[in-house]
């Protein structure tokens, strides 16, 4: 396992050009994310009563809220800015996962035109997995989701409530880290032609190091990111927004490690 994820941070090292497009992706999808909550949430903080104004004028606010969201259309313009949001996400992260998986296979080709020659080539059958995928990671909300809000009615106590609905969550998220592994390995495939079937067969017989691979480096990434967080708020002025932007930097290669650990991983297992 060791020496795949050290296979796997040379290769990702030689990929700068797929790191920081994805930074900047990342970037620009986080920014206007920003933008749109701002625009929602400081109007509304300018307008809420101050302290020195009485209680009753707190609950005006809320009762004023509460009448604009349900009895208005105000909040059609903010969802639909959101679903587009969501819609252009999802239709360029499978096009950019595209060119980071031809670039991993391609290195003798230029680096900008290898990425812009994967979204050509693999695009469209990327676009059509990560649909799937999406399908199969949502479905299971259909039970989840009531499942969920009838405990949260039954309990009283928070403790209570955590014993019984933390298991469902982690078991669902379980789920969706073994379903997007499973993707990973069905894309390997379509790098060089190899038939699905034989993909998730290279994945069944190597189950136990693949997870135990994606595990680790999901862990040492974990880590990493709750040793910044932690500065970030210890250690607080314009060092640590510094170092919060370097680390997205440092997370994009940790992704793309990630992928190229399993990428050499499924080249031995697929001699």
């Amino acid at each position: 396992m060791w020496k795949m994820m050290k296979y796997g941070w040379t290769m990702a090292w030689h990929q700068p050009f797929a790191v920081c497009t994805l930074f900047v992706y990342n970037l620009v999808w986080g920014l206007a994310l920003y933008n749109l909550i701002r625009s929602v949430v400081v109007p509304l903080l300018h307008r809420y009563p101050g302290h020195e104004l009485s209680r009753a004028s707190v609950q005006l606010f809320w009762i004023e809220a509460q009448f604009q969201l349900m009895k208005t259309d105000l909040i059609y313009s903010y969802l639909w800015w959101g679903v587009a949001l969501l819609a252009t996400r999802m239709l360029f992260s499978p096009l950019l996962n595209a060119g980071v998986y031809y670039s991993i296979e391609h290195t003798e080709l230029n680096a900008g035109y290898r990425f812009v020659q994967g979204i050509r080539k693999l695009g469209l059958p990327f676009l059509g997995l990560y649909a799937l995928q999406m399908l199969l990671s949502l479905a299971p909300l259909y039970e989840l989701v009531p499942r969920l809000v009838a405990s949260y009615g039954k309990h009283v106590t928070l403790t209570s409530l955590s014993w019984h609905v933390l298991p469902l969550i982690a078991g669902y998220l379980l789920y969706v880290f073994v379903l997007q592994t499973v993707f990973m390995y069905v894309q390997f495939g379509k790098l060089n032609g190899t038939s699905s079937s034989r993909s998730l067969l290279i994945l069944l017989r190597n189950m136990l190091p693949i997870m135990l691979l994606a595990g680790s480096i999901l862990l040492l990434t974990s880590v990493l990111s709750a040793a910044v967080m932690t500065s970030a708020m210890l250690w607080a002025g314009f060092a640590a927004l510094l170092l919060v932007q370097a680390y997205r930097l440092v997370h994009m290669f940790c992704e793309l490690w990630a992928i190229t650990s399993q990428y050499a991983l499924w080249n031995a297992k697929s001699e």
